[in-house]
């Protein structure tokens, strides 16, 4: 860590450790929370429909020692994942939109049959990421620490599960020791 003009800088151990290949992002997963279909519109996957569910991801744990200062640190790596810009396109969705427009339209989906196709499909990938992120003094106030990553998508059919995360700006958060959303800002590099 280093102090800069009123401002704490981190960044991830993926970035500290420079190679020809990029480190492996280590993620933790927190609780899966089912994405219930509206009532009449989808059944859940003992009927042969997709069970979808979200839980936060944690990128990067931050223990915070100082107050007055605004957070600014990089996470950069691969992920292996799932693609979730393939779940997006199923739904026609920018891929700048956030885990929550994708569930508003899956849980509209009455037939599914494209998302199965493209969950049958889909394969891990690498995802290879840069993003920068900014949390103020303001809404360090009181936090002693911090988790910041991306929502993930666990999706469950015929007894396969797959996990997307879900690596936007727009699915980004930071979480305090309270368990209570922190603002953060997120700049694709």
């Amino acid at each position: 860590m280093a102090f800069a003009a009123g401002t704490l800088a981190v960044t991830s151990p993926a970035s500290a450790a420079r190679s020809a290949t990029s480190s492996a992002i280590d993620v933790t997963h927190g609780k899966f929370n089912v994405i219930l279909p509206n009532s009449g519109v989808a059944k859940l996957a003992d009927d042969g429909n997709i069970t979808a569910y979200h839980g936060f991801s944690t990128f990067q744990y931050l223990t915070i020692q100082s107050q007055g200062f605004d957070l600014e640190g990089r996470i950069q790596g691969t992920l292996r994942s799932y693609n979730y810009k393939s779940l997006w396109q199923v739904y026609n969705l920018p891929s700048s939109s956030g885990w929550k427009v994708w569930a508003l339209s899956f849980k509209k989906d009455t037939s599914q049959s494209v998302l199965k196709e493209t969950f049958r499909e889909e394969q891990l990938i690498n995802v290879n990421i840069d993003i920068r992120f900014r949390v103020s003094a303001a809404a360090l106030h009181g936090v002693s620490t911090l988790r910041i990553g991306f929502e993930t998508l666990r999706l469950e059919l015929d007894g396969m599960t797959k996990d997307f995360t879900v690596v936007n700006g727009a699915s980004g958060s930071a979480w305090d020791q309270n368990n209570n959303e922190v603002p953060v800002d997120f700049e694709e590099i």
